[in-house]
């Protein structure tokens, strides 16, 4: 069996198992059980995310926990009912008042705008190297909370954000970790998972040999920080 194989069929079996646990449980333990397993799938996929960066590439990234808070406030936003956002938000921008997401497709966008961000953050930020890109992130986590404590017409600064529908359930998480684990697993064993190590253990090495060091710490930065934003949504 060769080796694509073999994941595929490890990926499979997780696939399996967490469905078993995300339909099963409910049925079987307690719910603060229930809690707990949930808060363990959504920490993993935040770990996940993270390691992307952190781990495959070698950029010691601090900034991830801002991707997390934008796609949860995103998310948020989405998904309030009309009517509750004409009351808590009353000066959000009229195309916002007009409509609510539900759940996946609120959850869906907090990714992507996550990851845009990401690519306007990590653009500069990804041509840093050492302590400086660590110095650099942390400065953005710290921007991020500037903005969402005084951006209270979106946010409610420093008051509780409420109104969010109560939609993370055990399923969703552990089908977003299936995604998560699935997509990470076939990233880190393809060509593009290898220029990740080589960037990361060498970065003049693998820019002699035609690697794009930028490009690569670029992609996986905005790749962890959409599943980031995921969970944020997820948190919400």
């Amino acid at each position: 069996m060769s080796r694509e194989a073999r994941i595929t069929l490890l990926v499979l079996v997780a696939v399996v198992a967490g469905a078993a646990v995300a339909f099963g449980a409910p049925h079987v333990l307690s719910d603060y059980f229930v809690r707990i397993i949930l808060l363990i799938a959504l920490n993993a996929i935040l770990v996940l995310a993270l390691s992307l960066s952190n781990g495959f590439t070698g950029v010691f990234s601090l900034g991830h926990v801002g991707f997390i808070g934008a796609g949860a406030y995103i998310s948020g936003i989405l998904s309030i009912p009309v009517q509750q956002k004409m009351a808590l938000l009353p000066h959000l921008p009229g195309f916002l008042h007009a409509f609510s997401l539900p759940f996946l497709p609120a959850t869906l966008v907090a990714g992507v705008l996550t990851a845009l961000l990401a690519v306007v953050v990590g653009y500069p930020l990804m041509r840093l190297s050492g302590y400086f890109v660590s110095v650099a992130t942390m400065g953005f986590l710290i921007i991020v909370n500037v903005v969402l404590i005084n951006a209270s017409d979106f946010t409610r600064g420093a008051r509780t954000f409420t109104g969010v529908p109560l939609e993370t359930t055990l399923p969703w998480v552990m089908g977003w970790l299936a995604i998560t684990v699935f997509v990470l697993a076939r990233l880190v064993y393809s060509p593009f998972g290898r220029a990740m190590k080589a960037v990361r253990d060498d970065t003049i090495a693998a820019s002699a040999v035609g690697i794009g060091v930028l490009r690569t710490r670029l992609i996986a930065f905005v790749i962890g920080a959409f599943f980031s934003g995921v969970g944020g949504s997820l948190y919400s």
